[in-house]
């Protein structure tokens, strides 16, 4: 039996592989490599969502995942900042202080089983990191884990977490860096569809966007689907990051406001 506060020599290479391998994370794609690579040697997953805080607070939520059953609509539902996944599982984080696993089997109670499945995440290893301040600084959430729920995967979920935020917070920088450097084409994105992103950044469903803005369903999508071409992006979320970096959006509505 190992004990769960130390790493067995097999595990300190491990660790080892996956730090020295991030020092060479600057953009994206590297971090997807990095993350369905070295990392699997300690965590094996398919899908992992993870987010850094801003200087304002807003968490910025990303997504690496090579599992095809996890769509876009999966993924929305999970952000959500009201009644998302991952606002109950920062909300149990907080309580207890300490990785929150749910290996979804069917006797547990709590209905866990029946919305991981309906979400396509099958298990959940949850970590956070807090602020002195008591809020959320960054987190990361592994589904589709092929390892025991137990006290191994807690360990390393508290030593991978930080050097994971770290090497996420330096991709994002870089991005960020990249875009300020590009200079902003005049009318790159219209006023409604800022509108719209405006309202995706506060977690609406186009549903609820078409409701307020008294458009029909298929404007939203289509006033969506052109502000991600113009701005080069695949989903929502890195639409509304991109709009924040470039200074069509401000950064605030989604936060994570939990006590």
């Amino acid at each position: 039996m190992h004990n769960t506060n130390e790493l067995t020599d097999e595990e300190c290479g491990h660790l080892a592989r996956i730090l020295i391998a991030s020092r060479r994370v600057t953009l994206r794609h590297h971090f997807f490599s990095w993350v369905h690579g070295p990392v699997q040697s300690l965590i094996p997953h398919e899908i992992l969502l993870c987010g850094v805080a801003d200087e304002s607070g807003y968490l910025l939520h990303e997504r690496f995942t090579a599992c095809r059953y996890f769509k876009d609509d999966h993924y929305q539902r999970v952000i959500h900042p009201g009644d998302g996944l991952l606002n109950h599982l920062a909300q149990e984080w907080q309580l207890a202080g300490a990785p929150r696993l749910i290996a979804a089997l069917p006797e547990e109670p709590g209905g866990w089983n029946a919305r991981l499945t309906d979400l396509e995440l099958k298990n959940v290893a949850f970590h956070g990191m807090g602020w002195i301040n008591g809020q959320i600084k960054g987190y990361a959430s592994f589904s589709r884990v092929r390892v025991p729920f137990d006290g191994r995967l807690e360990l390393y979920l508290d030593i991978l977490l930080p050097h994971l935020l770290a090497t996420l917070a330096r991709v994002l920088a870089n991005e960020a860096r990249a875009q300020t450097q590009t200079k902003r084409p005049s009318g790159l994105v219209t006023a409604r569809e800022v509108e719209v992103l405006t309202w995706v950044r506060d977690g609406k469903t186009n549903d609820e966007i078409a409701d307020i803005l008294g458009l029909s369903m298929l404007t939203v999508k289509n006033h969506l689907r052109h502000a991600m071409k113009k701005l080069v992006v695949r989903t929502r979320g890195q639409a509304v990051a991109k709009a924040i970096a470039l200074g069509f959006l401000r950064a605030q509505g989604v936060r994570n406001d939990v006590n």
